[in-house]
């Protein structure tokens, strides 16, 4: 009996981890005017927001990828 199943463990992470990327890309584009510039209710937030969404960006990619090498092993 197996305890865990990589399959389905690394379908989880790999759709988890699209989601994670694809929300930050939608805010990204949500926060653009019509020049292409973004826009911020505050300085603090131009500079806490990308940082977390940096953040969140990289856990995605660390989730699509361990994902696919858990399904493919």
């Amino acid at each position: 009996m197996k305890v865990f199943d990589f399959d389905a463990i690394g379908t989880i992470l790999l759709f988890a981890g699209l989601l994670i990327r694809f929300w930050i890309g939608r805010r990204r584009f949500k926060r653009k005017n019509f020049a292409g510039l973004n826009v911020f209710s505050s300085y603090l937030s131009s500079q806490v927001i990308p940082l977390f969404e940096w953040f969140l960006n990289l856990i995605g990619m660390l989730m699509i990828v361990y994902g696919v090498v858990a399904i493919l092993l």
